[in-house]
């Protein structure tokens, strides 16, 4: 459907972070010139505009990121993998200190996703399958170091 909106590729999302970039920059170039004749309001929004444009530059660059990984689907089903796995050790491990490394590794692999970092999610996903393995090794103690009961 011609109407329907369509995902940006890499290299759109390159070409749009430049464009962006590009206008950052123009602005910041035309305060620099104009710094005499511009009110100190006028300065403000300018500035403003330009680090909103910075930002969009940033956002895109992201985008593309996300959109250059050529595995993402493989990605994506081993985040929810991950998560499932986490899901069942939580929910059966005797073991505080353990359970607390994998709710940290799934909360960075949380914010490693909504950074919009492939190299991030990675390093996040890895830390969430090494905290999962690590709750099956064996030894069940509390937070305080003190011996728990293991579960029937």
């Amino acid at each position: 459907m011609p109407d329907q909106t369509q995902p940006l590729t890499a290299g759109q999302a390159q070409d749009l972070a430049q464009s962006f970039h590009d206008i950052a920059a123009a602005i910041g170039q035309y305060r620099l010139a104009q710094v005499a004749v511009l009110t100190p309001t006028q300065q403000y929004q300018l500035q403003n505009l330009q680090l909103q444009c910075i930002q969009y530059s940033n956002a895109f660059i992201s985008a593309g990121l996300f959109a250059a990984q050529a595995n993402l689907a493989a990605t994506l089903a081993s985040i929810k993998q991950a998560t499932m796995q986490a899901n069942q050790a939580i929910a059966t491990i005797n073991n505080v200190d353990k359970a607390l490394q994998i709710a940290a590794a799934a909360a960075v692999l949380g914010a490693s996703i909504a950074s919009m970092n492939p190299s991030a999610v990675g390093s996040g996903l890895e830390g969430l399958v090494k905290a999962i393995a690590g709750s099956t090794a064996s030894g069940n103690t509390s937070s305080t170091g003190t011996p728990t009961a293991s579960a029937p």
